[in-house]
């Protein structure tokens, strides 16, 4: 012990080493106690974004990682591939598309199942060094799939659950569904005890109570753009599948549309920060990435909104991220035309 002291006097250095082991030993055991008898659980801890972050940054290459299995993809040959040039979409689609391999199906014969193909346009990515994104370098087209034009009575039984721009469909489109959005809305807190405002009353509700108690035949996705700067790509994606799942599980006779984000304006458009449109691209590709054509189909309402650079026309927005109210209109015709009729619940 007297030699202990000697070294500790002799290298004060030492002493502080041992002061910060003994605080992280006693920490650690506080933590420990805590988890096992209070209410912490690690799950909470490590799910949060901000840890995200740090523990994605870690990683490398593995933006990719999640569009590995995909078959089909579009080379779009040397275009302004920092603009990503989404009316590209449009123009491609009119010609023949590239088609991904149809998945097996045991509860229906091949022949008689329709699978909708989501295809994915390939231009030359951009370099980025930030945290949050890279440039995924493809951007994906709206499932291709027999779609038909439906009435408005098509969305009396469609749930909606998203952000602002969701509250714009909410308040000009004119849709007769049940809206469950608000400014700032996350997939991290869609389900979560803060709950959600229903549109029709303007209250708050547990959507994961509504969702257990309530059935829709239709539920329309659209999140993402609050997500920009939480994780990375892969990490949304993979929170983005398990909100899936769950609301799969709670309503397994829905068929569910995932929406793409608009992308933002030029003057919005900040390579600088995480907000982009190169990061709000790779967010909507992961989100196409979990469509299969059969259940759950991917709506990209980009090309009606955005002019050949990818970029949110400024005529049609009054902040160059949302529409002004006249032009919900046009969006309220694009779902209108992708709606997805069976003629019994027995083919889903």
């Amino acid at each position: 012990m007297k030699r202990l002291k000697k070294m500790i006097h002799n290298c004060p250095y030492l002493a502080a080493l041992l002061v910060m082991w003994l605080l992280m030993t006693i920490g650690g055991i506080i933590l420990i106690i805590y988890r096992d008898y209070g209410r912490v659980k690690w799950g909470d801890l490590v799910s949060n974004p901000l840890f995200a972050v740090v523990w994605e940054a870690e990683k490398k290459n593995n933006i990719g990682n999640f569009m590995k299995s995909e078959s089909a993809a579009v080379v779009l040959s040397d275009r302004n591939a920092g603009q990503m040039g989404i009316q590209a979409q449009t123009q491609l689609a009119k010609g023949p598309m590239v088609q991904l391999p149809e998945e097996d199906s045991e509860a229906v014969p091949e022949e008689e199942q329709i699978v909708g193909e989501t295809v994915f346009v390939e231009y030359p990515p951009v370099e980025t060094d930030s945290i949050y994104y890279e440039d995924v370098g493809k951007t994906a087209l709206t499932t291709d799939y027999p779609y038909t034009t439906v009435t408005e009575d098509y969305f009396k039984d469609a749930a909606f659950l998203g952000d602002s721009r969701t509250i714009g469909i909410s308040d000009y489109a004119g849709l007769d569904a049940d809206f469950y959005c608000d400014n700032g809305m996350t997939i991290y807190k869609l389900l979560g005890e803060k709950g959600v405002t229903w549109q029709k009353t303007g209250e708050k509700v547990n959507l994961s109570q509504v969702l257990q108690e309530k059935k829709y035949g239709k539920i329309y996705i659209m999140l993402g753009m609050n997500e920009l700067g939480y994780g990375d790509t892969e990490y949304f994606r993979k929170h983005y599948q398990e909100l899936l799942d769950q609301i799969r599980e709670w309503q397994p006779q829905a068929i569910f549309f995932l929406m793409a984000n608009l992308h933002v304006s030029q003057e919005k458009n900040n390579l600088e920060t995480e907000f982009n449109n190169i990061n709000i691209n790779a967010k909507n590709v992961a989100a196409a990435s979990l469509a299969d054509g059969i259940n759950i189909f991917y709506l990209d309402s980009n090309p009606f909104f955005t002019d050949e650079n990818g970029l949110l026309k400024s005529e049609l927005t009054f902040d160059g991220v949302h529409l002004y109210a006249n032009n919900y209109a046009e969006w309220k015709n694009f779902l209108m035309e992708h709606g997805v009729v069976r003629e019994a619940d027995g083919e889903r």
